[in-house]
């Protein structure tokens, strides 16, 4: 017997795999049988969880890429449980729907109305498929006759890829959709319209309106809303004027006062505050009643043109109107005063803000601040920025930080430390900038106590101090002839991984030498040259001129330096020289004068 033989007789016959389904009898296929009884079962189906208590799952790994078909055209009629069943498949089974199944699916759901439906899968569509062309997919499921379909399935496409900010594709799919013969709905023309308005594709813009009317697709308020906004984008007021005078006359077009503000907006946006006040009374003239939107574009017109009176003017002129001026107009208002620096008017506006029940929100603060900055009144800031925190209002952190600057340019380090804790308290982080700032207020003051105070603070916030933290607070102390303790702290600062820059050097080297300590100051000279490979000429003649100036009795001393740096790799230059000539001269000088008191 041979070995095929053999085998066959001793290995159980299950062992082997079951036989193909697409090789077995119609009766006994399991594919067959899955997919008849998921049809029949699919009305049962109320969500995707309710699928494993309603279908047998020993069937439903037989269900592949073509069974799902199958049962997708079987059941045109039932979408939301066929879109249940793909969510499962496709979450529990790892079934990928195809492009195909997507495309059955969205008709259906079209068929029947369900457009949010509809949406979302075409959004599964795109994410799922990101390399296919759901439009092709979409057009031939929808040709070939094998399922119900409605057109509105291609403006859902459309409005799917603006969804996803796919600008280009969505644009591509209006072509190819006009191109197929089916005309986007207004709603979604407009859709495309703004976002190619909000993008600054002003030609493509009128392309797709000009495709609009050629289609026969009505244009509605919202669409000459969207193109008169397009072209005040572009600050062209006046093309925008002639566009909406055209459609007045030509499609009878009733601008509406969203209109209106579009195109004061696009004249105020190009300083032409005179037109945009004209416009404002044609619509009084028209009918159409300007809303908070038209008089605050008004009054920011105004007040960018230094006209804040008249804006005041308009302002107080809305409650007649019906309206009652929300937190955005007293902002505008707010703001155009403290530009103006007329902060007592300001003021008085918060107040009437706060009173309103509109407290002042973070553009109102910065501005306030800056306002009082500028006029120099910080203390009523102070008790402004006191007043606003009782309130519960936020305050911004460029609020502080420019107070901050301010308190420390007039010298006032101990209030500007202050509103660093209220910044603690709001939960805002102080800057390392802030605390430099008041730090060299304070080394400025003389307080440099309390500088190296404020550095151990913030320390304790988490905040580590940076090469300039560091020389604010060494040259304070060596001004102040505290050179061992700026010594100190070049230590701590080469700890923690700084570098000593110039001005650090210059400072402790001209302190010893201030104080005549020139050994300490060479010492310090040779460890920046040993420790940094720093070559500091400048400190190195601050030294010469230190030994020169003693006389005659260091001049010897200064050459012997000068030959010790020189072996340690500096050369003396012309500032070098001159201090040891001078030295010299004061030597002789000295000579001359001791000869004369001998020979007296």
């Amino acid at each position: 017997m041979n070995r095929a033989c053999k085998f066959l007789q001793i290995t159980p016959a299950a062992a082997f795999p079951p036989p193909l389904p697409s090789l077995l009898p119609p009766s006994l296929n399991p594919s067959i049988a899955a997919v008849d009884l998921v049809s029949s079962r699919l009305r049962l189906i109320s969500s995707p969880s309710s699928i494993p208590s309603i279908l047998p799952p020993h069937l439903l790994p037989f269900l592949g890429p073509s069974e799902l078909s199958s049962i997708l055209l079987r059941s045109q009629s039932l979408p939301i449980p066929s879109l249940h069943l793909l969510s499962f498949l496709h979450a529990r089974h790892h079934l990928t729907p195809s492009p195909y199944h997507f495309s059955l699916l969205a008709h259906a759901l079209t068929s029947f109305g369900l457009f949010s439906h509809c949406l979302s899968t075409l959004s599964r569509f795109i994410l799922t498929h990101p390399v296919s062309d759901p439009f092709s997919s979409l057009l031939s499921s929808a040709v070939s006759g094998q399922c119900n379909w409605h057109p509105t399935v291609f403006s859902l496409l459309i409005k799917a890829f603006l969804d996803h900010g796919m600008l280009r594709q969505s644009l591509d799919a209006f072509r190819r959709t006009l191109h197929a013969g089916f005309a986007p709905d207004a709603f979604t023309s407009n859709s495309l319209l703004n976002s190619l308005a909000k993008s600054g594709e002003l030609d493509l813009c009128w392309e797709v309106y000009a495709s609009m009317k050629e289609a026969g697709v009505k244009p509605n308020v919202f669409t000459f809303n969207i193109l008169i906004n397009a072209l005040c984008r572009v600050e062209d007021a006046e093309r925008a004027m002639q566009f909406l005078t055209e459609m007045e006359l030509e499609e009878g077009f009733d601008p509406d006062v969203v209109t209106y503000n579009t195109l004061i907006d696009g004249y105020r946006r190009k300083g032409r505050i005179e037109e945009a006040l004209r416009l404002f009374k044609v619509m009084h003239r028209r009918g159409v009643e300007p809303d908070l939107v038209s008089y605050t574009i008004l009054m920011k017109g105004l007040c960018d043109d230094g006209r804040v009176n008249e804006a005041h003017q308009l302002f107080d002129r809305m409650p007649q109107r019906g309206l009652n001026p929300d937190k955005i107009c007293y902002g505008v208002l707010i703001l155009g005063y403290c530009k103006e620096r007329r902060m007592r008017e300001a003021g008085l506006l918060v107040q009437a803000m706060i009173g309103c029940g509109f407290p002042p929100d973070g553009s109102v603060c910065i501005k306030l601040v800056e306002g009082y900055v500028n006029v120099g009144k910080l203390l009523t800031c102070l008790n402004k920025l006191a007043h606003f925190r009782k309130l519960g209002v936020a305050i911004p952190f460029d609020a502080y930080d420019s107070l901050v600057l301010a308190l420390c340019t007039e010298r006032r380090p101990n209030a500007a430390k202050n509103l660093l804790k209220w910044m603690i308290e709001d939960g805002l982080r102080p800057s390392l900038d802030m605390f430099n700032v008041i730090m060299q207020s304070f080394c400025d003051s003389g307080s440099v106590k309390d500088a190296c105070c404020l550095k151990d603070e913030m320390v304790e916030e988490d905040i580590r101090p940076d090469e300039s933290t560091y020389r604010i607070l060494i040259r304070c102390l060596c001004e102040l002839g505290a050179i061992a303790e700026g010594e100190c702290l070049m230590e701590e600062m080469v700890a923690s991984g700084f570098i000593p820059d110039s001005t650090i050097r210059s400072a402790l080297i001209r302190g010893y030498c201030k104080k005549r300590e020139v050994l300490k100051a060479e010492n310090l000279l040779k460890w920046f040259v040993l420790g940094f490979e720093i070559h500091d000429n400048d400190c190195f003649n601050v030294l010469i001129k230190a030994y020169s100036e003693e006389g005659r009795r260091s001049m010897e001393d200064a050459f012997d330096l000068q030959e010790r740096m020189m072996k340690l790799g500096f050369v003396p230059n012309s500032e070098a020289c001159k201090s040891l000539i001078q030295g010299l001269s004061r030597c002789r000088s000295e000579v001359k004068v001791e000869r004369k008191t001998n020979a007296l």
